[in-house]
């Protein structure tokens, strides 16, 4: 086998891997973190700035960012409606929409399975990084467009379920 076919081999088990946590994640219960909340919206608004700023040259791509980010945060609004809390020992634990946690998991692992498989056949061309990272921002509307519905998702889900958290604290306590 070749390296490109491991590489692509790595990756494939490693999504498997994920797809397997996920999954059994979205069957419980799982506690609300601030902390995992907070991390989760740093990242995501940090690398959705650093695209926007990188992407200046191309119009187009802040047009699917802002509709992007309209899925993004309508889908989120929605799932924290749709979600399941509970209140135990003065800890917030939440289960979120099966159909919703599966819409994003699949978004996502479609994009890096696509874009890996897409990296792998410029790599063999020996493409410019220059050119593969143009390529990669620029050239593919479909993963700015999946990227920026992700990064609005989790940045909106995660700030509302910080704010679930938070009245949940302050009425345990009180």
């Amino acid at each position: 086998m070749t390296h490109h076919v491991w590489q692509l081999f790595m990756i494939g088990i490693v999504m498997l891997v994920w797809i397997i946590i996920r999954m059994n994640r979205m069957r419980r219960y799982q506690l609300v973190r601030p902390i995992n909340l907070f991390m989760r919206m740093y990242v995501f608004s940090l690398t959705a700035l650093i695209l926007l700023s990188e992407g200046w040259q191309n119009h187009s791509i802040f047009i699917y960012a802002v509709i992007g980010m309209i899925f993004g945060s309508s889908l989120a609004i929605h799932a924290y409606q749709t979600i399941q809390m509970k209140l135990e020992n003065g800890r917030l634990y939440m289960k979120t929409s099966k159909w919703i946690e599966s819409f994003i998991l699949c978004l996502f692992l479609s994009r890096l399975a696509f874009k890996s498989v897409n990296l792998t056949t410029h790599a063999i061309t020996k493409m410019d990084i220059v050119e593969l990272y143009q390529h990669i921002v620029s050239d593919d509307a479909l993963t700015i467009l999946s990227f920026f519905l992700l990064a609005a998702y989790y940045i909106v889900f995660s700030y509302q379920m910080m704010k679930a958290n938070k009245r949940s604290t302050q009425v345990h306590h009180a």
